[in-house]
């Protein structure tokens, strides 16, 4: 689901943050984020990621642990 052109990409760990958790001081936990398979990725030394997949992701996420707490799958 990537964009054709780089422009929307969101870059760097701060604008991460924010577009993630909306806020910026949880910069540190990107790193982590992208060993666990988020759809972030290096460029020209730093991370990013195009707003639409870390949506798509995030949704799943959450999906995710709604089932888990729900003691589904």
């Amino acid at each position: 689901m990537a964009a054709s052109t780089l422009e929307d990409v969101i870059r760097g760990d701060v604008p991460l943050a924010r577009a993630i958790f909306n806020d910026e001081r949880k910069r540190r936990l990107i790193p982590q984020l992208q060993r666990d398979g988020w759809p972030i990725f290096d460029l020209a030394g730093k991370r990013c990621a195009f707003p639409a997949d870390l949506a798509a992701h995030a949704r799943k996420a959450i999906q995710r642990g709604l089932a888990r707490k729900r003691g589904g799958a």
